[in-house]
């Protein structure tokens, strides 16, 4: 199982067994750590990246976050890193009439289009 410390050594989570009391939310939380731990990277990266922008509309400052430093470990050695979040985005076309067929609703080109920009999904 994963391992998820401080800088200082403090163990913050083991992840999917427990969580710390340390890491746990209040209303008086300043400071969000948010984790995601799964078998497939692509998948968790995607949920991460969900996960930050949504909390991070909360911020003191809207939508600021900070990267983290993922080290990979074994033998005491680390042998891959990265920086996450990826915060990644991707354009995808799709035609108005399969959106509309696929959930049921009949709205024009330009409903759908503010409907999207709405939730962030525009240009």
């Amino acid at each position: 199982y994963p391992v998820i410390v401080d800088s200082n050594e403090t163990v913050l989570s083991l992840p999917p067994i427990i969580n710390g009391s340390k890491s746990k939310i209040t209303l008086d939380t300043k400071n969000v750590f948010i984790e995601c731990t799964a078998t497939d990277l692509t998948k968790a990266n995607i949920v991460l990246d969900t996960m930050v922008t949504m909390f991070s509309g909360y911020c003191e400052v809207p939508f600021t976050v900070e990267p983290v430093l993922v080290q990979y470990q074994e033998n005491d050695k680390i042998v891959s890193s990265y920086v996450t979040p990826v915060l990644s985005s991707r354009q995808e076309t799709a035609k108005v009439d399969f959106c509309n067929s696929l959930i049921g609703i009949q709205i024009t080109p330009q409903e759908m289009q503010a409907l999207c920009n709405k939730v962030q999904l525009g240009p």
